[in-house]
């Protein structure tokens, strides 16, 4: 177990933090803060603590797509998960055949430039709230509507 995590769970020991406190820092650790930054997290008195601690917990993308007569998709994704997978992203696109990837340069769109991991970090550091926000008119359906939002 690393130092951290020790010191993290000496803390709750001895009442310095609560266990939801020692669990959203031993979570920040996880999910790859920087030593310091959780240590520091660890030293403040609780009310700061909590906010800080409170921006490491996992916010989503959520998507919705609702008519008028039902719910037709609702996804939730937690950014952990999108964080994941966008450093698997990264590994998978060097699996792409040369060929295909000169045919999508050829259209434009060149992998190599991708960068997935700062578009994802970007969004989740500076959007919160709607991202999109569309109505449609379906003449079988009914109104619909799309909504993708950072919570």
């Amino acid at each position: 177990m690393s130092n951290e995590k020790m010191k993290i769970l000496e803390m709750i020991q001895e009442g310095k933090l609560t266990a939801t406190e020692g669990m959203d820092l031993l979570k920040a650790i996880e999910e790859g803060s920087p030593r310091e930054e959780v240590l520091q997290m660890a030293e403040l008195e609780p009310e700061k603590r909590a906010k800080i601690a409170a921006t490491y917990g996992d916010r989503f993308l959520r998507v919705r797509v609702v008519g008028e007569k039902t719910l037709k998709v609702n996804v939730n994704v937690p950014f952990s998960l999108i964080r994941s997978a966008s450093k698997l992203i990264v590994y998978a696109m060097s699996f792409v055949p040369a060929d295909k990837r000169a045919e999508l340069e050829q259209k434009g769109l060149d992998l190599q430039a991708l960068d997935v991991e700062g578009l994802v970090r970007i969004i989740e550091e500076s959007v919160d709230g709607k991202i999109v926000d569309v109505e449609v008119a379906d003449p079988q359906e009914g109104r619909i509507k799309v909504e993708v939002c950072v919570e």
